[in-house]
């Protein structure tokens, strides 16, 4: 392949190779793939300063091409940037910008930004430390511009930088609703998803979907949002996602967790739809063990949009915990309970139990023997989440 590849330089080498060849055909260049030499410099005022980036005006990068044997080439550069010092063999990294110069100018806020968001990849959930000093590897990647050759890493410097975390003006949606062929009355019926505790943008739901059956989204009711709007899909249960004239379509029908994560790009929000397959289950004290998604413990799932979920028998002794186990999510994040009648989807931190941290209403206590009972609505009328222990 890089025979191939190597060919197609011909056109950009054909001055250099001809002058050459006019004077000394024993001093034809040649081209060298593994490249040693290729420099990173420190920006200006970075060695031993501490950079503000949100108050820096540019950081310029300069360095020279890398020797691929003395061949001035059209080069594509990279600047990589990580919290480590990318001596891991799968480093974690971010690409800040890419530039055929060797003199390659970043505004400081697009670094501000480039850093914060890198630390949220990482830590989700977690709030930037605004203004807290930290160590910032950056190193260039080379390769021939637009071609898979002549591809090395520069060496590695090290920042001391503060970034500050900026509030961007859009704001996550604080629900999702889902509507469709088989969600209640079919395209009247405006499900709402249930957030995924302590994860801002993160939603779920239960749903059954027929086969051939479709469905639309949106940030309220009657949004009518579709395929072309969800920017990523992850189909984690072979459900078969199409386009069917904008509509969500599923070739392959059953009780699926529909999973949106929305994340703020800029002055955009990008969704994620990720299709598991529904699971619920029980855990905690009335059922003997803390382990999750325990076989032992999965609800029963009926067999259509009809039927009821039936959880094995408790052995009591203890206050119920029920979850919808949704890919890698921990249980107490999707977890529910049961209040007059209805589901109740878990909206507080719950350090002891329901009864002492939400009420005692929101409490459920089954006794030895008992089942509980999920239903995910009716179909053709409504898609109310109710329940009971009996």
């Amino acid at each position: 392949m890089k025979k191939i590849l190597l060919r197609m330089l011909l056109p950009v080498l054909a001055l250099v190779l001809v002058t050459s060849c006019e004077k000394d055909i024993d001093s034809n260049p040649t081209f060298h793939e593994n490249t040693t030499g290729f420099v990173l410099n420190m920006p200006a005022n970075a060695a031993n300063n501490v950079l503000d980036l949100l108050t820096a005006d540019e950081l310029t990068f300069t360095t020279s091409q890398p020797d691929y044997g003395g061949i001035p080439l059209s080069v594509n550069y990279d600047v990589e940037i990580s919290f480590d010092d990318f001596s891991a063999e799968e480093p974690v990294y971010k690409v800040v910008t890419s530039s055929t110069s060797t003199s390659i100018k970043v505004s400081g806020k697009r670094m501000n930004d480039a850093v914060v968001t890198m630390f949220q990849d990482a830590n989700e959930g977690v709030e930037y430390p605004s203004n807290e000093v930290k160590d910032l590897y950056v190193r260039l990647h080379a390769n021939v511009n637009k071609l898979e050759l002549g591809s090395c890493y520069s060496n590695v410097i090290k920042l001391q930088v503060k970034a500050t975390y900026q509030a961007p003006s859009i704001t996550l949606p604080e629900k999702l609703f889902i509507a469709g062929s088989d969600i209640g009355e079919a395209w009247k019926t405006w499900k709402p998803f249930a957030g995924v505790f302590g994860l801002d943008g993160n939603y779920f739901t239960v749903v059954y979907i027929a086969d051939g059956g479709a469905f639309k989204w949106g940030t309220f009711a009657e949004q009518w949002l579709g395929y072309a709007d969800v920017k990523t899909y992850a189909d984690e249960a072979g459900a078969g996602i199409s386009d069917d004239g904008g509509n969500i379509k599923f070739a392959k029908g059953g009780w699926y967790t529909l999973c949106f994560k929305a994340k703020i790009n800029g002055e955009a929000i990008d969704y994620t739809l990720t299709v598991y397959p529904a699971a619920l289950y029980i855990i905690g004290n009335a059922t003997g063990g803390w382990d999750e998604a325990s076989p032992a413990l999965q609800l029963t799932a009926p067999a259509d949009g009809s039927g009821i979920w039936v959880s094995p028998a408790f052995v009591g002794g203890g206050e119920m915990r029920a979850y919808v186990k949704a890919g890698t999510f921990e249980w107490w994040r999707t977890e529910f309970t049961l209040f007059e009648g209805n589901v109740f989807w878990r909206n507080l931190n719950i350090p002891d139990s329901w009864a002492n941290d939400k009420g005692s209403d929101y409490s459920v206590v089954p006794a030895a023997g008992q089942k509980l009972y999920v239903k995910f609505g009716t179909p053709g009328v409504d898609a109310n989440e109710t329940g009971e222990v009996k």
